[in-house]
């Protein structure tokens, strides 16, 4: 045991050798608070770009709902009948004579 604290002794005296103190200056504290403040600046400004970018897919989503929702002004013909009637209708009884069909007509 007393061998593993001198070869920690040795440890933090060889750390302490490389790494010295720092001395304090009088900027210390303004240098200090100068880096924090910064690192907020970033902080602030990639928050304030997230709720822009936020915004306005909100925005784009309201306005891409508006434009499905309101009717077109030029409104497509509605469809009478339903779904062999209009096939009958593209579809003449003169054109299904070759192919061995035949249409009854009504």
């Amino acid at each position: 045991m007393d061998q593993a604290n001198n070869e920690l002794d040795n440890l933090f005296a060889g750390y302490k050798a490389v790494m010295p103190d720092p001395e304090a200056s009088a900027n210390f504290m303004p240098e200090l608070w100068r880096r924090i403040e910064a690192r907020q600046c970033l902080v602030f400004r990639v928050k304030r770009l997230t709720q822009v970018f936020v915004a306005a897919a909100a925005a784009i989503c309201v306005v891409l709902a508006l434009f499905l929702t309101l009717p077109r002004a030029e409104a497509p013909a509605a469809v009478n009948g339903n779904y062999v009637d209009v096939l009958a209708e593209i579809q003449p009884a003169e054109s299904l004579a070759p192919l061995g069909l035949r249409a009854d007509s009504e």
